[in-house]
């Protein structure tokens, strides 16, 4: 399905120039539209708006500083760029001053320049809408944002549901990732969190985190977290920061968000990267503990290694790690209240169960669940989350 063509209005009071250049443009495929005057020619950027002017300076009546001047107060987005042989560069400069997106100088020796000058304006002009509509979508997300810290903060019973309403879609398919999920809360609102993300055609997002303390005030850091992540995505959506790809970074960029916010707050958290393409996983830890498991589909191991928290101290480090996922694999991602539901005596037999279950279970998020005897618990002491990521055929 064709495009419409780029529609460009000429306003200049010579006849022969408005001939020549719409000869040229439309001959190189845009539509053309022509004023003799100033004052016309507004007239007919406000009663049809043209995707692109030209426009001379010495015109009788309105001159061309007049348009500039009305144009880009009216219409700030619509790309002026003026034509002109007259004034010199002391024009130029008042014109570029005025809101001129260029300058031409008349008589064109080469139309090619004044070709290449519109579509470096159109250019512009796209890229400028389109952040444009970034922002509002970028506004919109937090003013959403906003609305549910406000309902969080007027009904724990609105909160409990819209915090759940943030987590993603269970069970939800990746290419040939399966994602899993099950939070338990020891109060009605959660301080546990987990995503998971498609960030482009090639490289999927992850992460689980605990906040400290339970309660409003934790699950606030949830939304927070929800939020800093969708601005770091939309940062690499729009090719002006690839944060988000790099693990270690993003796990820095949150430490210095969370820190200088003077929550008394401190979060743990895994962050991972999958590359599609290859399998390789790059991720790193900000205290997460226990350690994520892997099951290659003979054995099971902890990867990771210890780390400070987020937001804990501003001197914090973190690194990437990477790892190539073998060709059948499951990972299991589980939030440390697990560990005070176990009945084990000691940290090393309460690990090493964890190892054998996952090692030796048919594993669903379903099934994790009844091993671990969540199902029967009553009251949890602290909030528990079970991330369950599958390699699937």
């Amino acid at each position: 399905m064709s495009q419409n063509p780029v529609r460009i209005l000429i306003i200049d009071d010579e006849r022969m120039v408005r001939e020549i250049l719409t000869a040229y443009l439309e001959d190189s495929g845009f539509e053309v539209t022509k004023a003799s005057d100033g004052q016309a020619g507004i007239e007919q950027i406000r009663n049809h708006q043209p995707d692109l002017v030209l426009c001379d300076l010495r015109m009788p009546g309105m001159d061309g500083l007049q348009v500039l001047a009305t144009v880009t107060h009216e219409f700030p987005e619509l790309p002026i760029l003026v034509v002109s042989g007259m004034g010199g560069m002391s024009d130029a400069i008042q014109a570029l001053k005025l809101g001129a997106w260029d300058y031409v100088t008349k008589p064109i020796e080469d139309m090619a320049v004044l070709e290449h000058a519109i579509d470096h304006a159109l250019e512009r002009a796209r890229l400028r809408r389109e952040n444009r509509e970034h922002r509002e979508r970028l506004e919109g997300i937090n003013e959403q944002l906003r609305q549910t810290v406000r309902r969080l903060r007027e009904d724990e019973t609105a909160a409990r549901r819209i915090q759940f309403q943030l987590l993603p879609e269970n069970n939800k398919v990746f290419r040939n990732y399966c994602f899993s999920r099950h939070l338990l809360t020891s109060q009605y609102l959660s301080g546990d969190f987990v995503d998971y993300f498609a960030i482009d055609a090639d490289h999927l997002g992850f992460y689980i985190a605990d906040v400290s303390g339970h309660g409003v005030s934790s699950a606030f850091v949830t939304i927070m977290l929800k939020s800093y992540i969708g601005r770091y995505r939309e940062l690499y959506r729009q090719n002006r920061d690839r944060g988000i790809l790099n693990p270690a970074e993003t796990l820095s960029r949150l430490n210095r968000e969370i820190f200088s916010c003077h929550m008394d707050k401190y979060l743990t958290m895994f962050y991972g990267i999958i590359e599609w393409s290859n399998n390789l996983l790059r991720y790193s830890s900000g205290g997460q503990f226990p350690f994520p498991i892997l099951f290659d589909g003979q054995e099971a191991h902890y990867i990771g290694k210890k780390s400070l928290p987020i937001g804990l101290f501003d001197f914090a480090s973190y690194q990437t790690e990477s790892l190539q996922l073998p060709p059948q694999c499951a990972m299991v991602l589980i939030s440390d209240g697990i560990l005070e539901t176990l009945p084990q005596t000691n940290l090393r037999a309460k690990q090493a169960f964890l190892l054998e279950l996952i090692g030796n279970t048919n594993l669903t998020i379903e099934n994790l669940v009844e091993k671990l005897g969540l199902d029967q618990i009553g009251l949890l002491p602290d909030d528990v989350t079970l991330l369950l990521i599958k390699k699937v055929e």
